[in-house]
């Protein structure tokens, strides 16, 4: 999971991940790119169990991990990621850049 906003410079966020949006060609949409249907919810399912557990402050959110699932292979693997400290978005004293509007970025997508 990404910085909820709850930990700035300490857990990463997802520019700290992926520093520039890929160029439009290389961002298709759901339907162009194919997604297996039940992925999305699955997404939201487990999105919504990391919120319940900052809420509510129970078990170990997923902050500094990132969740990869493999659908096909029908496995969950975690890896530990850090805060970039040169990251335009979440470094320390860094002002914050504003919002991507992806629909226009992908050109509709």
């Amino acid at each position: 999971m990404f910085d909820a906003g709850r930990q700035r410079g300490v857990a990463p966020c997802y520019r700290c991940l992926f520093p520039e949006p890929p160029p439009p060609e290389f961002a298709p949409n759901c339907s162009e790119a194919g997604v297996l249907g039940v992925l999305p919810g699955l997404a939201g399912v487990l999105q919504a169990t990391e919120v319940l557990k900052l809420l509510l402050g129970i078990g170990e959110p997923l902050v500094g991990r990132l969740l990869r699932f493999d659908a096909l292979g029908m496995r969950f693997r975690e890896t530990g990621i850090r805060p970039d400290p040169q990251c335009p978005v979440c470094a320390p004293g860094v002002p914050f850049p504003g919002y991507i509007d992806y629909a226009a970025f992908c050109r509709g997508g």
